[in-house]
């Protein structure tokens, strides 16, 4: 199921974002030390581990990561579509003292995929093609940003490139400081939507890890370990899904509407690392 691409020219591209990296970590705030994997790994039990990034590198890992979009619904290999105000461009994928850092910005950029001008920007990696398998558990340790109109998610689509399904497992949105997780499921244009809202989980203050157990038939939200919300039933997905971590802002009026003058930017969607685990 794993599909690694290793070349000269992925060292290369990986070369060329370090300096970048660098420059940009320097207008963030600096990310807290003290994350999730102070206690260690925590390992589910009676699974093991097929796949991770800690992000200790110097750039991002291309074997393992790619920058450019590939899904239905998209409207470019930058932008997802018109539900979003933010354009992904590499310099705002950030490896920093051992985490990832996807950054958001307010510098209006001029895209070629598609064309246009946006007003914002925000950091993308899929591991589309790289890294999918179905079930399993899923797990991110991260800390997310505050301000209004901010919308990072950690997210699974088909690597079949089909949609739906879609599995959101934390997708934080700033405006109305809520944390969403759920289930696309059903045939476009009839989807239907299974969705748990959470409020109080403190997803900006610290770190904490977001978790997806998935299995035939059911799904299991959790957040640091203990369950928040499950999906259970025929529409729940059995093909192989991979990992979409991002961060971004929202255009629409709903959902407390975009950024505005309150909001600090540059921030940054910080990720200590993805682990997935499989049956043994």
């Amino acid at each position: 199921m794993m599909k690694l691409q290793f070349g000269i020219a992925a060292l290369l591209v990986a070369a060329s974002l370090t300096g970048t990296a660098q420059a940009a970590d320097r207008h963030l705030p600096r990310a807290s030390e003290t994350t999730c994997t102070a206690g260690g790994q925590q390992r589910p039990a009676g699974m093991r581990l097929t796949w991770h990034d800690e992000f200790g590198g110097q750039a991002l890992d291309r074997r393992f990561w790619s920058t450019v979009m590939d899904f239905p619904g998209r409207a470019g290999g930058h932008y997802h579509n018109t539900s979003y105000g933010s354009y992904a461009v590499d310099d705002n994928v950030v490896l920093s003292r051992g985490k990832l850092r996807l950054v958001t910005d307010n510098k209006p950029v001029t895209g070629t995929d598609p064309v246009g001008t946006y007003q914002y920007t925000e950091g993308f990696i899929s591991s589309h093609d790289k890294f999918f398998q179905t079930y399993g558990y899923w797990e991110i340790c991260a800390k997310f940003p505050a301000g209004k109109g901010l919308w990072p998610a950690f997210w699974l689509i088909p690597q079949d490139r089909s949609w739906p399904p879609e599995i959101d497992v934390a997708e934080w949105f700033g405006s109305i400081e809520s944390m969403h997780s759920g289930l696309a499921s059903g045939t476009w244009p009839d989807v239907r939507w299974d969705s748990h809202w959470a409020t109080g989980l403190a997803p900006t203050t610290g770190w904490h890890r977001y978790g997806l157990r998935w299995q035939p038939g059911h799904i299991t939200f959790t957040v640091d370990g203990v369950p928040t919300s499950t999906i259970t039933g025929d529409q729940v997905p059995d093909k192989p899904m991979y990992v979409v971590l991002n961060s971004g802002t929202w255009a629409n009026a709903d959902r407390g509407g975009p950024p505005d003058a309150t909001t600090r930017f540059p921030n940054s969607f910080d990720v200590d690392y993805v682990r997935v685990y499989s049956a043994k």
